[in-house]
């Protein structure tokens, strides 16, 4: 038996999938719950998918067409290792996009690492930029000071 859980979130919808993709009604059910999807992209989590067999394949490439043809995108997302091994001897690993959560989290990671090494040498020079104007701002104002001191000395008293 196939059980499946939708999450929706942003412009994504996952599809948890567990149990088996095989022949049958749960295919059936599969299909509807992917293609009824309205966001850009749905994610189908096999990593709990025990089994599939080859009438899976063909509605999971079914739907991969029907995505590409709506200019949607489909990901499969974590296969085990079985799901993975079929994938890999009929070759489908070269049509589906198969994502692994720990690509997912190091792709996050080198964001991250990428928008620092951004940000430290711009928050280094806004700080300098903001001490020169600081420090220019002190050189003004004592130069003011001075200034009107001088011409108070220089004023004839009262």
């Amino acid at each position: 038996m196939l059980q499946l859980a939708t999450q929706h979130s942003d412009n994504v919808t996952t599809i948890w999938c567990k149990g088996r993709i095989v022949f049958g009604d749960d295919l059936h059910r599969l299909r509807v719950a992917t293609l009824s999807q309205n966001t850009p992209e749905v994610i189908l989590d096999l990593s709990s998918v025990n089994l599939i067999d080859a009438a899976g394949l063909g509605a999971l490439v079914e739907v991969h067409k029907r995505f590409q043809c709506a200019g949607k995108e489909m990901e499969l997302m974590d296969p085990t290792r079985f799901v993975s091994h079929v994938f890999r001897i009929t070759r489908l690993d070269t049509v589906f996009h198969i994502v692994r959560t720990r690509q997912i989290a190091v792709t996050l990671a080198n964001r991250r690492k990428r928008w620092s090494e951004f940000v430290q040498p711009f928050m280094t020079t806004l700080a300098v930029a903001a001490g020169v104007v600081v420090s220019s701002a002190g050189v003004l104002i004592d130069s003011a000071v001075r200034s009107r001191r001088k011409s108070r000395e220089h004023q004839p008293r009262r």
